[in-house]
């Protein structure tokens, strides 16, 4: 389902930020999902539980309420069959393509980052070390 999850992950960690800054949070919360269910294949574990949190914090009705991570929901078949609509609407070439149709400039460059996970919460706009600390098991 993902080629790239590591290239997928950062897209769509971008395109959550350019839904974000348009208060488009729907369309937010899918690129989330997309970004937590690359983290999560990628064992990024707080990037994958933060991603979990904001998605439930914006819509309590969200399917992923029935889960306790990414990991686990896609376990089932009803969240496969989901995120494979989500992904249908969603594909990566569509994803790079609303960035730029949003407007959004990125100052976060991968190359000011040794770690992967620090510069994955640093486009999603948040400190590492605060995630470590709020979603470390």
């Amino acid at each position: 389902m993902f080629i790239d999850p590591s290239r997928e992950l950062v897209i769509f960690a971008k395109l959550a930020q350019a839904f974000k800054s348009r208060r488009m949070m729907q369309d937010r919360d899918r690129a989330l999902v997309m970004t937590g269910v690359c983290a999560s294949m990628m064992q990024m574990k707080e990037i994958a539980k933060f991603c979990h949190q904001l998605v439930l914090q914006n819509n309590r009705g969200h399917m992923l309420k029935r889960y306790e991570s990414f990991e686990e929901a896609l376990k089932t078949e009803d969240f496969v069959t989901f995120l494979k609509q989500v992904r249908r609407k969603l594909p990566t070439e569509r994803a790079e393509t609303q960035i730029e149709e949003l407007g959004y400039h990125c100052d976060v460059r991968r190359k000011d980052y040794d770690d992967p996970d620090v510069y994955v919460a640093a486009l999603l706009g948040v400190d590492f070390e605060w995630m470590k600390e709020n979603f470390s098991e």
